[in-house]
């Protein structure tokens, strides 16, 4: 009878969790809302810094020119395995530039918009926090055009960033406060960084408008690295900002013969980690950490990894010693990426873990 019924009991909980899991696939979000999601009491811009924990960037999918283009797609087991994996957060890098109208007002597609919020849903439905991340605009970079862009001008392609921005702000102006953040921009170089405050607060003063109480990630100048600090000029009044900076030190170990960085290739075979190494990857963190003492800003690091052309225990120690000396300093992270084959340590096709460098992110208790 005992067997009987622990039977009974193990079947229901398979149905319970087969109910939960469909419901999850199925989350509906409700785009366009004219309900703002209400400001959450006593919760400070470095509370949700805090909150946001270990986390993955889901690169390779979304920012690519279009879904699958460079390997990577959203599917649902993707955001299962990143809570499985111990993970709070999933920034995700989308490439909206590639997916908008050329001629005011710069009309969304519905149909990849479509594609954000299931990313948006499926994090939700897990619990997870995710990070909408404004990434790649070559034309408003002064950056060289790939073959499906068009070219409208940099003053227009500003314009059409901040059009753009209006409307992701009022699709998601109902969403939880504290568990959807918008990126700004990623990385702001060449042309975009030498008017970087400006076009920051034009940003801002659009999503405000619509998401008054929304917690908002600002990348560093200079590629979002700790150097463009210094050049950053945030409104002094929006308290709701946490500011990211990328960490990729030492450079010619983590991006040795990175297909996209001229010059790359001779440094194929660079080892890790050296004491010299080491403060290579301490001096930008240090950095970032007085930066937001002294201007009272907390600070996220939104990206760090090294490629597979690394040697791969090389690799784990790497992601060890980072991870360790990020969270030392008391910050939240997310890792470049989550299941490309240059940087994840989630495989899609096996759907199993790296098991070094997962334990190199997420150490056994």
């Amino acid at each position: 009878m005992l067997r009987i019924l622990a039977l009974l009991a193990g079947s229901l909980m398979l149905m319970a969790l087969a109910i939960v899991s469909a419901r999850a696939q199925n989350f509906t979000l409700k785009p366009f809302s004219e309900t703002r999601a209400p400001e959450i009491a006593g919760l400070t811009a470095a509370d949700q810094a805090r909150a946001l924990g270990r986390g993955v960037n889901f690169g390779g999918t979304l920012e690519a020119p279009s879904e699958g283009a460079w390997g990577g797609k959203l599917s649902a087991e993707l955001f299962a395995a990143v809570r499985e994996g111990g993970f709070q957060t999933i920034r995700l890098p989308v490439r909206f530039s590639s997916h908008a109208a050329l001629s005011a007002p710069y009309t969304l597609d519905a149909a990849f918009m479509k594609r954000v919020d299931f990313a948006i849903n499926n994090a939700l439905s897990r619990g997870l926090n995710i990070i909408v991340d404004f990434h790649h605009y070559h034309e408003m970079d002064g950056d060289p055009l790939e073959a499906e862009e068009v070219a409208i001008g940099v003053e227009k392609s500003r314009e059409r960033f901040l059009a753009i921005w209006e409307q992701l702000a009022q699709r998601y102006q109902s969403l939880p406060n504290d568990k959807v953040l918008f990126e700004i921009y990623n990385e702001p170089h060449g042309k975009t960084e030498d008017v970087w405050n400006e076009l920051l607060a034009k940003a801002l003063a659009v999503i405000r408008k619509t998401n008054p109480h929304r917690f908002l990630i600002v990348d560093a100048a200079n590629w979002a690295t700790a150097w463009g600090l210094e050049k950053l000029a945030i409104p002094p009044g929006d308290r709701r900002l946490i500011v990211t900076i990328h960490n990729y030190a030492p450079f010619k170990f983590t991006m040795q013969g990175a297909s996209w960085i001229e010059g790359s290739k001779p440094w194929l075979g660079t080892s890790c980690c050296e004491t010299a190494q080491i403060e290579e990857i301490r001096t930008p963190l240090d950095m970032a950490v007085e930066w937001g003492k002294k201007n009272d800003r907390p600070i996220f690091v939104g990206e760090f990894g090294s490629n597979s052309l690394a040697y791969y225990p090389d690799r784990v120690t790497y992601t060890r010693i980072m991870r360790e000396e990020i969270e030392k300093r008391g910050l939240s992270w997310a890792y470049w990426d989550f299941a490309s084959h240059e940087f994840g340590p989630w495989d899609p096709a096996t759907k199993s873990w790296l098991p070094e460098l997962h334990e190199a992110l997420v150490p056994k208790k």
